[in-house]
């Protein structure tokens, strides 16, 4: 989205926030879960919307879950959506054939949760953010977001640099949703035990759920699991053995160790990724205006935090850094330590999307997470040899 109204682009969507008096949350899983934990005090909450029909008539934390057939939404009533960039394509089509309005009849939850806040109570509060120490990893999955395969190096960060990075971003920032430490597989690098209580010890309080996502392949060291044993961290650990069943065995002694050690943790598994497709797409003939529309229509809503600054798009800022989306665009760029009182709006603008450009050089590359991206693939598909993406570099 391009800049128009500078620290005022949220101004109306607000005022709509502010007419509602009851929400439902179309979403009773994980993004669910950790938006109720913040504003169950906060608004008036009337239950959950899920498609899942074994969640359906239930009541899930004190809520029942409705089927959105069931809901006759009043003026004075709106829905959250709180799921992922992937997860809420279909309900948004849901809604809209129903002829509900965003920011009207229904709220995205990273939007509503950074516009509530920072218009309430002038207090900055970010849905995620994305933290990779390193792009290192032991697989080569053809379709990798964080685009590895195309990568001449890995990138792998000094402990000083993440220090610096957490410190600055905190002091911009007053609570997150979710910090969310990835790779590569941060189970390869040497600070992430590090990495993970300096965040719990210092900015714990700043933090509702930190993650760590683990692609299920690496049994670390008992010194490491002691370290993530005393720290609040929650583990994701992905589940790949159809695609590398070479690893089944150190998958079963991860979650062993996982267990024997009381850390929190839950399988992921995906039925597919999104590819991005960058290698069959070509959006460089499009204009200004046609790739500003087909960045809005992305649901992206992840940024990287890296170098002092913020990445408009963390997939557009992976694809910088594994060489296939050419110099960094500065138009993508927050730099925090410009950040101050005056512009709170602003960087709670530029974290839903805005910038002055209103699209990434990525975008002419990327299929993005569009209603009509169909690139469906199955999860961690491996690199076969002789296969290379020169052509594409």
């Amino acid at each position: 989205m391009k800049w128009k109204k500078r620290g005022h682009e949220f101004d109306i969507v607000y005022n709509e926030i502010e007419s509602k008096n009851a929400f439902y949350l179309f979403g009773a899983g994980d993004y669910g879960h950790q938006f109720l934990k913040i504003f169950k005090n906060e608004i008036e909450l009337k239950g959950y919307i899920d498609n899942n029909r074994e969640k359906q008539k239930r009541i899930i934390e004190g809520y029942y879950c409705y089927d959105l057939d069931e809901i006759e939404l009043l003026d004075s009533e709106a829905i959250i959506i709180t799921m992922s960039q992937i997860a809420r394509v279909q309900p948004i089509r849901q809604l809209e054939k129903k002829g509900y309005v965003k920011n009207s009849d229904f709220f995205i939850i990273e939007e509503f949760l950074s516009i509530y806040y920072v218009y309430k109570y002038n207090k900055i509060y970010f849905s995620s953010i994305s933290f990779l120490p390193s792009t290192a990893c032991n697989l080569k999955c053809r379709h990798c977001l964080n685009f590895n395969p195309f990568a001449k190096e890995y990138y792998i960060r000094e402990w000083s640099d993440l220090k610096t990075d957490i410190d600055l971003f905190f002091s911009c920032v007053d609570y997150i949703m979710l910090f969310h430490v990835s790779g590569g597989e941060p189970l390869l690098y040497k600070y992430t035990p590090k990495l993970i209580k300096y965040l719990d010890e210092h900015y714990g309080d700043k933090i509702n759920t930190l993650r760590l996502v683990t692609n299920g392949t690496i049994v670390p060291e008992d010194t490491v699991l002691e370290q993530l044993s005393q720290c609040n961290v929650e583990i994701t650990v992905d589940d790949y053995r159809k695609a590398v069943p070479q690893y089944r065995e150190q998958f079963h002694d991860l979650i062993k160790k996982l267990d024997a050690y009381k850390i929190k943790y839950y399988i992921n598994e995906a039925d597919f990724w999104i590819d991005l497709a960058p290698e069959k797409t070509d959006y460089s003939n499009l204009t200004d205006l046609e790739l500003i529309q087909h960045r809005s229509q992305c649901n992206q809503s992840w940024q990287e935090l890296r170098d002092r600054k913020l990445y408009n798009c963390n997939y557009a800022a992976y694809a910088t850094v594994a060489g296939i989306a050419g110099t960094q665009d500065m138009e993508e760029v927050f730099e925090l330590e410009n950040f101050s009182e005056e512009n709170k709006k602003e960087l709670i603008e530029f974290r839903l999307g805005y910038t002055n450009k209103g699209y990434t050089n990525f975008c002419k590359k990327c299929r993005g997470f569009t209603p009509d991206n169909d690139e469906k693939v199955k999860p961690a598909l491996q690199v076969q040899p002789g296969e290379n993406h020169d052509n594409y570099l």
